[in-house]
């Protein structure tokens, strides 16, 4: 159960980096609720690190180093859902098998590229156990970027038609 928790608060640390970095102590107060249970278009590959290998009970650290783009960050984060950002954190740091549906591609490629490269590398940067794996998490975050920029390109809303 512990694991549980635990690894809920890395999801709610991708959800609210900013504060994070501003108030560590906030986040382990936070829990989310999983309802990404929407189905989706991600195929997921299984060569990645199981969920056990991000297991640590002491996460987050007390004290992270102040980071000058924590604004920036905490604005990115806030545009993102819990759902949305719990499954496309979850994507990118564990090996999971949610999916990362059409309507949370559409948010991810509206927070920008910039704030999903930003959030990626500060989580990476930040935290000893993600950047053991980063080899691995930032290709997949690239990977899950490409795709859904594609999703949000392919699925846009219907333009009007031209009156001629």
């Amino acid at each position: 159960m512990a694991r549980i928790n635990s690894f809920s608060v890395v999801v709610a640390m991708f959800l609210a980096l900013g504060l994070v970095v501003l108030s560590p102590g906030l986040a382990s107060r936070v829990i989310l609720e999983s309802e990404s249970e929407a189905p989706g278009y991600y195929d997921h590959d299984t060569d990645f690190a199981p969920v056990e290998a991000f297991d640590n009970d002491d996460f987050p650290p007390e004290t992270l180093p102040n980071d000058p783009n924590a604004d920036f960050l905490e604005a990115c984060a806030r545009k993102l859902t819990g759902d949305c950002g719990e499954s496309i954190f979850t994507n990118i740091f564990a090996n999971d098998s949610t999916l990362v549906n059409d309507h949370c591609c559409h948010l991810l490629v509206a927070m920008g590229q910039e704030c999903h490269n930003k959030l990626v590398n500060n989580i990476i940067d930040k935290i000893p156990e993600y950047k053991t794996n980063e080899t691995i998490t930032r290709p997949r975050s690239v990977k899950i970027w490409n795709k859904c920029a594609l999703v949000a390109d392919t699925v846009s809303p219907a333009s009007s038609p031209s009156e001629n």
